[in-house]
């Protein structure tokens, strides 16, 4: 094989233009389809590994009695958050081993101490500790916040490496201070690199954005009425009484996402008949008056039920595909082309004993050392292109345009298995020229 392999490298500097053209051709079908490829494949990644089947968003039917709150077809759909009052009551319950909450809001952020000029604008999410050991956020320095932080309010914050880089240059800042408006958080977590993908806790239209820059107690945003209007999405079957931060908490507005972790079939059961138990309450209390709709979805029925990753990224895929199968019968024709021009050496080799399968696994060897060549200049150009997506939507989370061992691995896998596929018709036919065809013109 070391004979076949000098013997293709022979060839490929003799023609030196021809060769790397067949090289480029490949190279850069395999990085447009490889690039798409990396984006998809990450959009689509179990979001947090081990946990597909024991994280579960719940939803219920509190949706006025005069009209549902979406219908497709015979199907009544429900919410994807629930109320203030439900949250709390389903919380306060503690049927399930984590509760996580999820609702934010927007503030400026800066140093305690530091003058208002300062500060920059900062996303919020209020959730609850739970937040972190269910959805395995890694933490760089400290912890979360304890349960009595949870129940009382207080105000502490984990940061995001971002924002601990930019405030603290990267050090140690549990125990520092920052000021989120007008009120002033204790520092004791840091959250390390999340390459959590998609983020599906939130809102599904966010969920390939990075995460939030700090995260508080949902208590403490309640307690203090922190809120935005044009960043929480919220619905009301019913308005308010009033425009004030309380009204709506007592309403029967949806607006805050309640995830819960429960570890098997069994407790996933209980849970579900403790739901129906409540709703039932619920409706002598004169809520609860449409049909009965509980739903405990997990992230991937979530995201799928909210359409957060388009059939676009699909079609994208699709058309890089069918540009990698132009370039390889593009290459096919250059390789025909080169092997044509190799007929004279072809009837000489044969005309000396060489026999037609040597002279395939010959030229068999030539295109893989193309595709070993195309594959890594692929890998590269993908690379590149990623590189470009990356700085190109710099809303979108770094963590999709990153190719893990599995991608670097199959890139060249797919260029050398293309290139020796599609270069199996060209070296067929070089395989069965005759040497005395061509022995007159040597």
């Amino acid at each position: 094989m070391r004979y076949y392999f000098k013997l293709a490298w022979i060839s490929f500097k003799q023609t030196p233009l021809l060769s790397s053209l067949i090289v480029v051709t490949i190279a850069v079908g395999i990085a447009a389809t490889m690039t798409t490829y990396t984006i998809n494949y990450m959009m689509n990644q179990e979001p947090v590994p081990g946990k597909a089947d024991t994280l579960f968003l719940v939803q219920l039917n509190s949706w006025g009695p005069e009209k549902a709150y979406y219908s497709q077809g015979e199907e009544e759909r429900v919410p994807p958050y629930l109320t203030f009052q439900d949250v709390q009551n389903l919380w306060r319950a503690n049927r399930a081993q984590s509760h996580i909450p999820i609702s934010g809001y927007r503030d400026q952020l800066k140093l305690s101490g530091q003058p208002d000029s300062n500060a920059k604008t900062a996303l919020v999410r209020s959730t609850s500790r739970d937040f972190f050991s269910a959805f395995n956020a890694p933490m760089k320095f400290g912890t979360a916040w304890s349960a009595e932080a949870d129940r009382r309010g207080e105000h502490v914050a984990v940061i995001s490496a971002d924002v601990n880089q930019r405030l603290f240059n990267g050090q140690n800042s549990v125990g520092q201070s920052i000021t989120l408006g007008a009120l002033e958080y204790r520092v004791i977590g840091v959250l390390d690199t999340w390459p959590i993908l998609p983020r599906f806790y939130g809102e599904a239209m966010h969920a390939f954005r990075k995460p939030r820059d700090v995260f508080i107690p949902f208590e403490t945003q309640v307690r203090n009425a922190l809120w935005s209007a044009n960043l929480q999405p919220f619905e009301c079957w019913r308005d308010p009484q009033d425009s004030s931060f309380e009204a709506l908490l007592a309403s029967e507005c949806v607006w805050v996402y309640f995830w819960v972790e429960l570890q098997d079939a069994n407790q996933r059961r209980a849970y579900e008949e403790f739901l129906y138990s409540y709703v039932q309450e619920q409706r002598v209390l004169g809520r609860f008056q449409r049909k009965i709709v509980n739903k405990l979805s997990t992230p991937t029925e979530y995201l799928a039920d909210r359409e957060a990753i388009s059939d676009d990224n699909r079609v994208a895929l699709g058309l890089s595909l069918c540009f990698l199968l132009l370039c390889l019968l593009n290459s096919t024709n250059l390789m025909m082309a080169k092997f044509h021009g190799k007929a004279g050496e072809i009837g000489l080799r044969r005309a000396v004993g060489a026999s037609r399968q040597q002279v395939f696994i010959q030229f068999s060897v030539e295109t893989m050392l193309m595709g070993i060549f195309g594959g890594a200049l692929g890998l590269v150009l993908a690379q590149l292109g990623l590189i470009i997506c990356s700085r190109a939507y710099q809303h979108l989370s770094s963590d999709l345009m990153q190719m893990d061992l599995y991608i670097l691995v199959l890139t060249p896998l797919v260029a050398i298995s293309a290139s020796v596929f599609f270069g199996l018709f060209p070296v067929f036919r070089a395989s069965r020229i005759e040497p005395a065809s061509q022995l007159n013109s040597v």
